[in-house]
């Protein structure tokens, strides 16, 4: 039993108790009937005894004869009334005629009187019960003259049993073949939703996207079900975050990887720069022996990998950004703590720089991050704007637009503009500074915050347009 299935194990369970139900209730019936009727009989032989004693004691003396008649005529029976000087005495049980109906409806029975030294015997003749079993009652009138005693064939009652229990095998084959039907009806419509919920989680097992638990009961299989589909969606939307988390840490780490790989290539330039120079200059080899003018390059060098560090150093801690206390301020007040530098630098090279802050607005963000990113944007705008060129930032809704005058980007270097240590083949190289981390930190920045940026050729002038969305 504890290996079948849940559709056989609840047919054989509900079809059991239904057989034991039918068995237990027949059984009652071929025991119970025969005495219950029994019972019920004796009852009402004895109000119709005690009926017919109160009739004989108020009834007249002509009229005594018809209330004895009819009770001998309804129970088939012997009875002998004994009255003040009258003895009444109806013999049934053994008596035999063919009584025929009259037409009102009543049976003709035919009285056979005989005088008596006690009174007259009467004797009515009817058709015979016969049968050895009688209720006999026995009960004296009330003022002590006289008493009355009858007695009925149960012959009747044994008839009527023996009906009833030939019948019982019958019954109990149908309700068997009823009950048969009945489990198994009940038994799938009982199980048919624990199937369907047994076979949507063999489907959520091997992660199906479109497994769902079919509910059409507010009961509490109903409840199970929307329980497992509320589960799943919870599960599925989990696993879809892990794999999106997953991929960020996997694209992360090619990230990290690529910046390694690209720090380690930049820092290892002006590195083997500054060794081999102080190498020539300890051997005292050629134009090395000017020692004066190769270690102010070598002092170059060193701050430029001193800053390349820091930069480095700075793009690292970029990366948690997002972990960092966060204030309410406004875009204009992060704007003006690192905009004056940049404005001697424009104005030095001739670059007009204007600001129009005419729509503030407040953000809830770490202040240093978005003043760091600002200024490397800056840096970069005043960087690549070309001499007697404009920068211009605004405020409009909730962005700040950053704009300079310039060579646009062509695409195919906009899909790599914010790869650590790119730089494009134009305009600016080496040379001039640059070592292709300022937007890179930038872009680092605003992803960890998740902001979202765009930095593609304007429409107003001829050049670039940094936006972030706040």
């Amino acid at each position: 039993m504890k290996r079948l299935k849940i559709f056989p194990k609840t047919f054989l369970y509900t079809l059991s108790l239904m057989l034991l139900i039918v068995l237990l209730s027949h059984t009652l019936i071929y025991f119970l009937m025969p005495w219950a009727y029994n019972y019920q009989q004796e009852k009402a032989l004895e109000a119709d005894a005690a009926r017919l004693i109160q009739q004989i004691t108020t009834a007249l003396p002509e009229e005594r004869l018809d209330c004895v008649t009819s009770f001998a005529a309804k129970w088939s029976a012997d009875v002998a009334v004994v009255y003040d000087d009258f003895s009444y005495h109806m013999d049934l049980l053994e008596a035999e005629t063919n009584a025929v109906p009259s037409t009102d409806g009543k049976v003709d029975v035919t009285i056979i009187a005989s005088v008596t030294e006690d009174g007259l015997k009467i004797s009515l003749a009817e058709n015979p019960k016969g049968g050895t079993d009688f209720f006999k009652v026995e009960q004296g009138f009330a003022n002590g003259t006289g008493s009355i005693t009858a007695v009925v064939s149960r012959q009747h009652i044994e008839d009527a049993v023996s009906a009833v229990l030939m019948i019982l095998p019958f019954t109990a084959i149908l309700c068997t073949a009823i009950s048969i039907l009945s489990a198994f009806a009940y038994s799938k419509m009982f199980t048919r939703p624990i199937r369907q919920i047994s076979a949507a989680t063999e489907q959520m097992r091997e992660l199906e996207p479109a497994a769902c638990c079919p509910n059409d009961a507010r009961d509490e299989i109903g409840m199970l079900a929307d329980n497992v589909n509320s589960l799943y969606q919870t599960l599925q939307s989990t696993i879809r975050k892990l794999e999106q988390e997953i991929e960020k840490v996997e694209a992360a780490d090619i990230q990290k990887s690529n910046f390694l790989r690209a720090a380690s290539h930049e820092l290892k330039t002006p590195v083997t720069a500054v060794s081999a120079m102080l190498e020539n200059m300890l051997l005292g080899i050629g134009k090395y022996k000017d020692r004066d003018t190769y270690l102010a390059r070598c002092k170059v060098l060193t701050d430029r990998l001193a800053q390349m560090i820091k930069e480095i150093l700075d793009t690292s801690r970029a990366e948690f950004a997002g972990e960092q206390e966060r204030t309410d301020f406004l875009i204009t007040d992060a704007l003006e703590a690192v905009i004056e530098p940049y404005q001697i630098i424009a104005k030095a090279r001739g670059i007009s720089l204007s600001v129009d802050a005419s729509e503030p607005f407040a953000v809830h963000l770490p202040q240093g991050m978005i003043e760091k990113a600002i200024s490397n944007i800056l840096a970069n705008a005043v960087s690549y704007t070309k001499p007697g060129g404009m920068i211009t930032i605004s405020c409009k809704g909730r962005q700040l637009i950053i704009e300079n005058e310039c060579i646009p980007i062509p695409p195919e270097h906009l899909t790599h503009i914010f790869e650590p240590f790119y730089r494009p083949d134009y305009g600016r190289g080496r040379g001039a500074g640059g070592n292709g981390l300022g937007l890179y930190l930038v872009a680092t920045i605003l992803k960890s915050l998740d902001i979202s940026y765009k930095f593609i050729p304007s429409g107003d002038i001829n050049g670039m347009s940094f936006q972030i969305s706040f």
